[in-house]
């Protein structure tokens, strides 16, 4: 059985984990891993069913595609004093992020939108250009409406231009997705996320 390489970290709920990519269909090799790295969750990312070793299917990761975007409302640009914890909130609870460090700042290329709240920023996308655009976006919990998302998306549309457009979504609910293609996105990759609690 091949080495497992583990990407080890804290969940946004706080929890240590170990993550990993499954080659082939037996996850025994990366149980094994994660016990002996002695983490509380293992996250595994594959396209086959793990029910029958025990573990939880997660809604893992979606790129999307849409061949012409149609913007919004022009959103504002996210103050880079701000991006560390609105991220950290925006992801919070959502499967497969990891905790934020205090002193992240955005992606090298990235372009950060933010979408207004009451007393701050409540959401957040990042826009890369280069040829197809990529965004991710994400909202904090209590906040995860479809409308809310698209609302961020579509700001973030303003950017991206008339298209093609690459959407990354890592956990957002399938009401989530079923919002971001009425925008007109397609999914064109997925990859299923699976949990193991190795202890309690």
């Amino acid at each position: 059985m091949p080495p497992v390489e583990l990407a080890l970290g804290v969940s946004s709920d706080g929890e240590a984990v170990a993550e990993a990519e499954l080659e082939g269909g037996n996850p025994a090799g990366a149980v094994a891993a994660a016990r002996r790295a002695g983490v509380e969750l293992l996250w595994l990312h594959a396209n086959v069913d793990l029910a029958p070793f025990g573990f939880i299917r997660r809604v893992g990761y979606v790129r999307m595609r849409a061949e012409a975007v149609e913007g919004g409302e022009s959103l504002p640009l996210l103050d880079a004093g701000d991006y560390a914890a609105t991220i950290d909130l925006a992801y919070r609870g959502l499967w497969g992020h990891t905790q934020v460090a205090p002193d992240a700042v955005p992606p090298a290329g990235g372009t950060v939108v933010g979408l207004p709240g009451p007393t701050g920023p409540i959401g957040l996308c990042t826009v890369f250009s280069g040829g197809t655009a990529r965004g991710r976006a994400g909202r904090p919990p209590g906040r995860r409406d479809p409308a809310g998302y698209a609302r961020l998306l579509r700001g973030a549309c303003v950017l991206l231009g008339p298209g093609p457009a690459d959407l990354d979504s890592w956990g957002d609910a399938p009401d989530v997705l079923d919002a971001y293609a009425r925008l007109g996105f397609a999914r064109v990759e997925e990859v299923g996320g699976w949990e193991l609690r190795l202890r309690c």
